[in-house]
């Protein structure tokens, strides 16, 4: 006959198994999961600036696309094997990274006038704002 053991023995309780099914299932996707892309942004002058690590891509790899409103940037680097057949290789491990962000802007920007940079792997866009964000200043004149 089979002796039965309590749900739960040996430990403190119920919550404590629940714990171990959770970290497990937590454990087993976070391969899955996708690495996030470090961006600041910021309001400088009458710019927004955006600031995007990319590191180990080459600028003539990102695409980027300005609207009124968002950016996207898109990118995509397949890393390939450079190992001849001669010696051996013990361990070689590759990803293919890329990039497919889209940010949405705190303010209505000139796409028309954005410009962008690429230094030491990090890529830096400037957006002026829209005109009608900026407002105008009236001259007022006395009757």
């Amino acid at each position: 006959m089979r002796q039965m053991i309590p749900f739960g023995s040996g430990r403190n309780s119920i919550f404590d198994e629940m714990d171990d099914v959770f970290r497990g299932f937590s454990n087993a996707i976070r391969p899955m999961t996708r690495r996030y892309i470090p961006v600041d942004m910021f309001e400088e002058n009458d710019e927004v600036v955006l600031s995007v690590d990319a590191p180990g891509f080459e600028p003539s790899q990102i695409e980027i696309k300005t609207f009124s409103d968002r950016v996207n940037i898109r990118s995509k680097m397949e890393e390939t094997s450079d190992i001849g057949d001669e010696g051996r290789t013990w361990y070689f491990r590759r990803n293919n990274r890329s990039i497919d962000l889209s940010v949405t802007l705190p303010t209505e920007v000139d796409p028309d006038g954005a410009r962008a940079s690429f230094k030491n792997g990090v890529i830096t866009i400037r957006m002026p704002k829209s005109r009608a964000v900026q407002g105008k200043v009236l001259e007022l004149k006395g009757e």
